[in-house]
């Protein structure tokens, strides 16, 4: 299931990965069956532009912890309201990293999340263009598990741009990485990466 925020093609990088997606129309979210799906992606900004999102977000929560997977794309400070199942900050002033050759560690290379269907490797965070992302968290709560990190020259290290949280049976991520932007530009650690983000719940 995928929720448009203020617009990128993911749907169509999904439907390029022979997954099959559904975009979301708001009924979705407030009052639809949203354990039909494996897993369910969020637009960039989507709590920006869906007002619906404040008081689903309850609904969205729920699904994780039934066994869902709930994938936020980056937002900004409209988000900062604790909206995942566990605290965290984005700060007055979100970071981000527009470097799109900083370096980028896997601070856990045998976490599921970058072992299947696609072994992820510093490769795939090779070729990236514009940016590697913006909207990272400035703290998190300890169930949250920070899994990559970069920062641009001059940057403190940024471990908020890719988090992973357990909830009841599901698992919540927050990603700040500019996915989106590379699957336009047809980057293929990208799709390697969004591969493994949708298929955690088979994992």
């Amino acid at each position: 299931g995928y929720l448009p925020g203020t617009g990128d093609d993911v749907p169509r990088a999904l439907e390029n990965l022979n997954v099959s997606v559904r975009v979301l129309a708001s009924s979705d979210v407030t009052q639809g069956d949203l354990s039909q799906f494996d897993a369910i992606i969020l637009g960039t900004r989507a709590y920006a532009v869906r007002s619906e999102l404040k008081s689903a977000n309850s609904r969205l929560l729920a699904y994780v912890k039934n066994g869902g997977v709930l994938i936020v794309q980056y937002n900004l400070q409209e988000f900062d309201r604790n909206y995942g199942p566990y605290p965290f900050t984005l700060g007055e002033n979100p970071q981000k990293v527009v470097d799109e050759g900083s370096k980028v560690s896997l601070l856990d290379r045998g976490d599921p999340l970058f072992t299947w269907p696609n072994r992820i490797t510093d490769a795939d965070f090779s070729g990236w263009v514009e940016e590697r992302g913006h909207g990272f968290l400035s703290s998190w709560d300890s169930r949250y598990k920070p899994l990559l990190e970069t920062h641009d020259p001059g940057q403190d290290p940024q471990r908020g741009g890719l988090l992973l949280a357990r909830y009841g049976n599901g698992a919540y991520i927050y990603d700040a990485f500019a996915l989106y932007r590379q699957l336009s530009s047809g980057v293929p650690g990208a799709y390697r990466i969004l591969a493994n983000l949708v298929s955690l719940a088979k994992n």
